[in-house]
């Protein structure tokens, strides 16, 4: 199920002789290196994640790119999934190929894979507001048609969950194990409790609390 992308426009500027087109809020955000995710992770979402990342890397690849995440990773609130594992993890291959540092910062909810990114920030530079919703869950099938297919997206849900559970361990010292034995059921978080399992740095109160990594080219 694709979920359309839809561009909030701002008021005209301008005198009532001349008006100039009105700006994006999504092209005003990326004016200040910020990339906002505030959707499920379906196919669309994702292109337009990585292109941004690419672009803030190719204009400036020593200054900070932050990522704002309010998502339900690739599925719905009610658990239904919308999208494949493979999109958080190219997401996330994009956050750790790219040279400028990566804040991640969380508000209102991480869920499944989006959690997965929000982990994957630069070290220190990993955050949520105090009264977000962090979950850890395992990959979900919807895997139709006949059995051969059914079996062979269950492989694939397994692998990906594989991948997902390394990637968590990287980025939170944790054990595979432990993790994969947390997220046997929805494994909810406060941010709190994310900052003392790994999953962030720390909880921000404003933007006056983000750390000032070094430049890129010193890590």
């Amino acid at each position: 199920m694709n979920l359309p992308i839809q561009a909030v426009q701002s008021p005209y500027y301008g005198d009532a002789f001349y008006r100039t087109p009105p700006p994006d809020l999504p092209s005003l955000l990326l004016k200040e290196r910020i990339v906002y995710l505030g959707m499920p992770l379906v196919p669309a979402v994702t292109e337009l994640i990585i292109a941004e990342l690419l672009y803030l890397q190719y204009e400036d690849p020593e200054k900070p790119i932050k990522i704002y995440i309010n998502s339900t990773g690739t599925s719905h609130y009610n658990g239904e999934p919308v999208g494949f594992e493979t999109e958080a993890f190219a997401i996330c291959d994009t956050m750790s190929y790219i040279k400028p540092p990566v804040h991640t910062i969380c508000l209102g909810s991480a869920m499944g894979m989006a959690a997965m990114l929000l982990s994957a920030g630069t070290k220190g530079c990993r955050a949520s507001l105090p009264n977000a919703t962090i979950v850890l869950h395992q990959p979900k099938s919807y895997a139709r048609g006949q059995a051969t297919d059914i079996q062979i997206r269950a492989k694939e849900v397994l692998a990906n969950k594989s991948t997902m559970l390394d990637i968590l361990s990287r980025n939170t010292g944790q054990t595979a194990e432990k993790i994969g034995k947390d997220m046997d059921r929805l494994f909810y978080l406060s941010p709190e409790a994310a900052k003392e399992y790994g999953l962030i740095d720390r909880v921000l109160e404003s933007s006056a609390d983000l750390p000032r990594p070094l430049p890129a080219g010193v890590i």
